[in-house]
């Protein structure tokens, strides 16, 4: 355990502490592993079964699925993410992995044949799955950590803590992306859709077992909110929103620049990976490899996030980060300088050892923009690290306990909200030209970057409420003073 706690730099806090740090950490890699397995074939085999085998005529139909998607996840998010604060988070967790259960075991059964409107149910599925998970384990362990390490007064400890668990996190992502696509291979894609189904249940028992709050948080939360205090704490979390232009524009730009990830991440990543590389191993391979990196940025952000002051760096680091403004123009670059290899482009072949089962088919003509493009993601990775870092050190101060998970869902419903309309326009624009969907995505990024730095031009709420305490000391001060004057007359 002292490796444990060295590891983390928790050598001197109190064992409920470890325990805590123990738990989240291993719940949130094995959610991780349960669905970064299949994360590089899903979009691609739902694609395939609306095109009828060919994924760039079935992403017009993805399009539409990820914006129903989306919606369930806005209509549901915030509400559940209250319901989390006044029920509990491992309520909130066991409901979501179950649904999470469901919806697998459902793509696992999807075909070229599939009615359209199943697959609409499996979205809408995990739209709701995802908005009753967003922002539960996050708030449990602010909730936790900010009772029981009271000395951890500038969050240094808990920036560390995050950065280490991020190398953890990347590590087994890249470890389970080659695993996941040999077992689509070998057994087929819905063999690891089955498998995703069974770990979700699991994960949904664990929680139900171990989410559970430290005594000084129990004692602190004891006094549970009535059901006519439910819509206090939704009106709350909003109103803390617009609060102060602090707030306000520190959150909508970092969700602008997030919103721009998730049209990167929905439309473009996967269809442009497969125009150029066309297996799962292959892209699996090529996904693992640009994230080597980021399992040392990630083990090193949040110690190197010290030396950096957030109102100054945090908007630069957004601007420069992979899935940044700078990373979508470069990638346009790219692709007008490397068109995708036409069909029946010279093609290097290789087989699983033993078999005739081919696992990696690659253009020759795709090698040289690949090998730029794990330059690209080489060199500006550490920056979405060191972002993540410094905006959490922000704000698990500025928010308060009793909305924070309400709060927390409220980030990512702000994500789908800005990310529909985009994900309506550019999904149309993409089957004209890639490149210049790039090039937008990348000036709506920019814009989020600017509002992040004039958030973070105004006072920090915290600094505030200590400004207000002092002009309040001042004026009692001066009240007894002239009470005192007035005595001695």
């Amino acid at each position: 355990m002292g490796r444990v706690t060295t590891y983390f730099g928790l050598k001197d806090a109190k064992p409920e502490v470890v325990r805590l740090a123990g738990i989240y950490t291993s719940l949130a890699l094995f959610m991780n592993i349960a669905f970064a397995i299949s994360t590089t074939f899903y979009l691609i085999f739902v694609a395939e079964a609306l095109g009828n085998n060919d994924f760039l005529v079935g992403m017009t139909y993805v399009g539409i699925l990820v914006i129903v998607q989306m919606v369930v996840q806005t209509v549901f998010d915030y509400p559940t993410g209250v319901i989390g604060d006044w029920l509990g988070q491992r309520y909130i967790l066991a409901t979501a992995f179950l649904t999470y259960t469901v919806a697998f075991f459902l793509v696992s059964l999807v075909t070229t044949t599939t009615p359209f409107l199943l697959l609409v149910l499996i979205y809408a599925l995990m739209g709701f799955a995802s908005s009753q998970q967003s922002g539960a384990m996050g708030s449990w362990l602010d909730n936790n950590w900010r009772v029981s390490m009271p000395e951890d007064n500038e969050r240094k400890e808990y920036g560390v803590f995050l950065g280490k668990l991020g190398m953890l996190f990347w590590l087994t992502n890249t470890l389970i992306l080659i695993p996941g696509g040999i077992l689509a291979t070998i057994f087929g894609r819905p063999w690891v859709f089955q498998l995703q189904a069974i770990m979700c249940f699991v994960i949904s028992i664990i929680s139900l077992k171990l989410v559970r709050n430290l005594p000084d948080t129990d004692e602190l939360d004891q006094k549970r909110p009535t059901m006519e205090e439910y819509f206090s704490l939704l009106r709350e979390g909003v109103q803390y929103l617009f609060s102060s232009d602090y707030v306000k524009y520190l959150l909508v730009g970092s969700m602008l620049v997030n919103s721009c990830i998730s049209v990167w991440s929905n439309l473009i990543l996967f269809p442009m990976y497969y125009s150029y590389l066309l297996t799962d191993v292959a892209v699996a391979s090529f996904r693992t490899i640009v994230m080597i990196p980021l399992v040392f940025y990630s083990e090193r952000s949040g110690v190197w996030a010290r030396k950096y002051e957030p109102k100054k760096w945090i908007p630069r680091f957004r601007f420069l980060q992979s899935a940044g403004a700078l990373f979508f123009w470069i990638f346009a670059i790219i692709m007008i300088v490397f068109p995708i290899p036409p069909p029946g482009s010279p093609m290097i072949d290789v087989n699983l050892p033993g078999t005739e089962i081919l696992i990696l088919r690659v253009p020759i003509d795709s090698i040289l923009p690949v090998l730029i493009m794990i330059i690209v993601f080489f060199a500006v990775g550490i920056f979405f690290q060191l972002a993540g870092v410094l905006t959490s050190r922000v704000f698990v101060d500025a928010i308060p306990n009793r909305v924070r998970n309400g709060v927390y869902s409220l980030f990512p419903t702000v994500v789908l909200l800005l990310s529909i309309p985009q994900i309506a326009l550019f999904g149309w624009l993409i089957s004209i030209s890639i490149p210049l969907t790039l090039i937008l995505i990348g000036i709506i990024s920019s814009m989020g970057c600017l509002m992040i730095r004039k958030g973070l031009q105004y006072p920090h709420p915290e600094e505030l409420v200590q400004e207000a305490d002092r002009i309040i000391d001042e004026m009692i001060d001066s009240l007894e003073g002239d009470s005192d004057h007035f005595e001695i007359e």
